[in-house]
């Protein structure tokens, strides 16, 4: 019966994730739970987010009124007080601006990314009324969460009101009290309809496209979802009072679950405000705990670069975790391919090992010529082990794959397990004590030619 290459790459990624215990495949990077080693600490923090290029952590401190930029171990580089319950917030890397959502003063502060100093408020033809989040796109457009009017707010980079869509209601193009607000890489709106327990995504213009989600404790369900934050194809969203962060993806499938009520690490308590960094680490705003937590998502937004630190760390069950992960597409990715083979070979998994090498060298045309040798060097190995085992016929095949593969050291192994198997070995010594004895007699007489010429 012969299998296709699709069934047996399926049977093969079966038998090693059976092989491999479970565990979680997120880890908690760090928390800072104090802020500046003094009163007041984080009181219900928000809104977050990280300014990779100044290297600072922006939390909104809802409880304290009051906006602080933070070293990444959470020391205190400038504070902004007397603000009104501040909540999302937002930044315009190209023209170096905050936005802060200050909830129970209706309004958006706009600050200058360097000093931290006012420059405006968004105004909006109808007020604001009780608004929470807010996203910046790469346009430059600005979207708020009108909360207490159940609405988003479109401005422009300049500030000036686009359009507004959705209204308090039960429909699809309908919400209840939304929070949160985030825009994906082609331009669709995701919004969190907290009281309606679901997220609902919307085209550019505002037309409702699908949505997911219902009210619940199940893994499908949200109760009361916050905000979210979208990389790529994941879109991470605060499920506030279900304690947990969820991971779906552009197609609203959910994807991962991060998290339950708790004090511990990677226990949450009314998480809120989202935001991951250039480096693929996930902040949140464990409001309830009055903390941040950071976890690393890599194995999730940028899994190569993951799986390439887990393999150099050892960590294999981590790994093939990471690996069970990828469709069959991207598991034939060359480099994803190269670290699946790495992976088989510190293991000492030669069948693995030959056959996804065989298969990197049939699909990576750009790179035969190594996989090639690399095949030779395989062949090579197992041509070794079944040699040790007594298995001389088999090992002859390997010895010269491994040769015509150009490992020319294969050649000797090849020959002489060749001669093997046709019952010479007692013949090749005869034949080795001949030829030295041979030589003996040759260098004797030249020893003795060389004395008679004195």
């Amino acid at each position: 019966m012969k299998f296709s290459r699709e069934a047996f790459l399926a049977f093969m990624f079966l038998l090693i994730i059976f092989s491999v215990a479970e565990g979680a495949s997120w880890e908690v990077e760090k928390i800072i739970e104090e802020v500046g080693g003094e009163l007041p600490f984080l009181d219900y923090p928000v809104g977050i987010l990280v300014d990779d290029r100044n290297q600072l952590i922006l939390v909104n401190d809802w409880g304290n009124n009051r906006f602080l930029s933070l070293t990444p171990d959470g020391q205190i580089q400038k504070a902004l007080t007397g603000l009104n319950s501040p909540a999302g917030l937002g930044k315009d890397e190209q023209r170096n601006r905050i936005y802060i959502v200050e909830q129970k003063a209706n309004q958006v502060r706009v600050i200058n990314s360097d000093d931290f100093s006012t420059s405006g408020f968004l105004k909006a033809k109808t007020p604001l009324q009780e608004p929470r989040g807010i996203w910046i796109d790469e346009e430059g457009k600005i979207y708020v969460a009108d909360t207490g009017k159940s609405r988003i707010v479109v401005f422009s980079p300049e500030g000036e009101e686009l359009f507004t869509f959705g209204k308090e209601g039960m429909g699809n193009d309908e919400f209840y009290y939304p929070r949160g607000v985030a825009v994906d890489g082609d331009g669709h709106i995701w919004v969190v309809d907290t009281q309606h327990h679901c997220i609902k995504v919307f085209d550019e213009k505002g037309n409702f496209l699908f949505r997911f989600g219902q009210g619940g404790e199940g893994e499908e369900d949200f109760n009361q979802p916050r905000y979210l934050f979208i990389q790529g194809n994941w879109v991470f969203i605060s499920d506030y009072r279900n304690h947990r962060i969820k991971v779906y993806n552009r197609e609203g499938v959910l994807q991962e679950i991060m998290g339950e009520e708790g004090r511990g690490e990677g226990e949450f308590s009314f998480p809120e405000g989202l935001w991951i960094d250039k480096d693929g680490k996930l902040w949140i705003a464990d409001a309830g705990n009055n903390r941040l937590q950071v976890i690393d998502v890599n194995f999730l937004i940028n899994p190569k670069l993951h799986l390439a630190s887990l393999l150099e760390e050892g960590e294999s069950q981590k790994f093939m975790q990471v690996m069970e992960r990828l469709s069959p597409e991207e598991r034939e990715d060359p480099e994803v391919a190269r670290l699946l083979l790495e992976f088989f070979r510190k293991r000492g998994d030669l069948d693995r090992a030959i056959y996804q090498a065989e298969d990197l060298f049939l699909n990576d045309s750009a790179n035969r010529d190594y996989w090639k040798k690399t095949l030779g060097e395989l062949y090579y190995e197992k041509g070794v082990h079944l040699r040790e085992e007594g298995k001389l016929k088999e090992a002859q095949e390997f010895f010269r794959k491994s040769w015509q593969s150009g490992n020319s050291h294969s050649l000797f192994l090849y020959l002489w397990t060749s001669f093997l198997l046709l019952g010479g070995s007692n013949l090749f010594i005869l034949i080795l004590a001949i030829i030295l004895l041979f030589l003996i007699m040759v260098f004797s007489r030249l020893r003795k030619g060389h004395y008679r010429g004195w």
